[in-house]
């Protein structure tokens, strides 16, 4: 389970290097909730989408995301992370902490839930 959540991780680093907000949403389920530090709580899978996007206009345009610890039950997952964020020039602009909380749905996962610190 581990194994396919780190995949995931992996199509997350790459729809954030795509700049592409639709598909990083695609990771979340439709009624996932984002809370982004400093800013209204984002609900649901298409207002995910934009707000990526959004940043994305900000210049993010690189991500790299870093599991610390996970903890898989049958259908949930639980994982802690660190996070940098960078604009053109290789600057970083933001990094901290998140955690995600992760259902296992119809075979796949999909993240519920997504804070972080900055």
């Amino acid at each position: 389970m581990k194994e396919q959540i780190n995949l995931r991780n992996d199509q997350f680093n790459h729809a954030i290097n795509k700049q592409d907000g639709v598909l990083l949403s695609q990771l979340y389920t439709a009624d996932a909730v984002l809370y982004p530090p400093k800013q209204d709580v984002i609900h649901g899978r298409e207002a995910i989408g934009l707000f990526f996007n959004e940043v994305f206009k900000m210049g993010v345009s690189k991500g790299s995301f870093k599991t610390i610890e996970m903890v898989v039950t049958a259908d949930y997952a639980f994982e802690s992370g660190e996070y940098g964020l960078w604009v053109a020039g290789n600057q970083l602009v933001a990094k901290g902490f998140y955690i995600y909380v992760w259902q296992f749905i119809e075979g796949e996962w999909y993240i519920i839930s997504d804070i972080w610190n900055d």
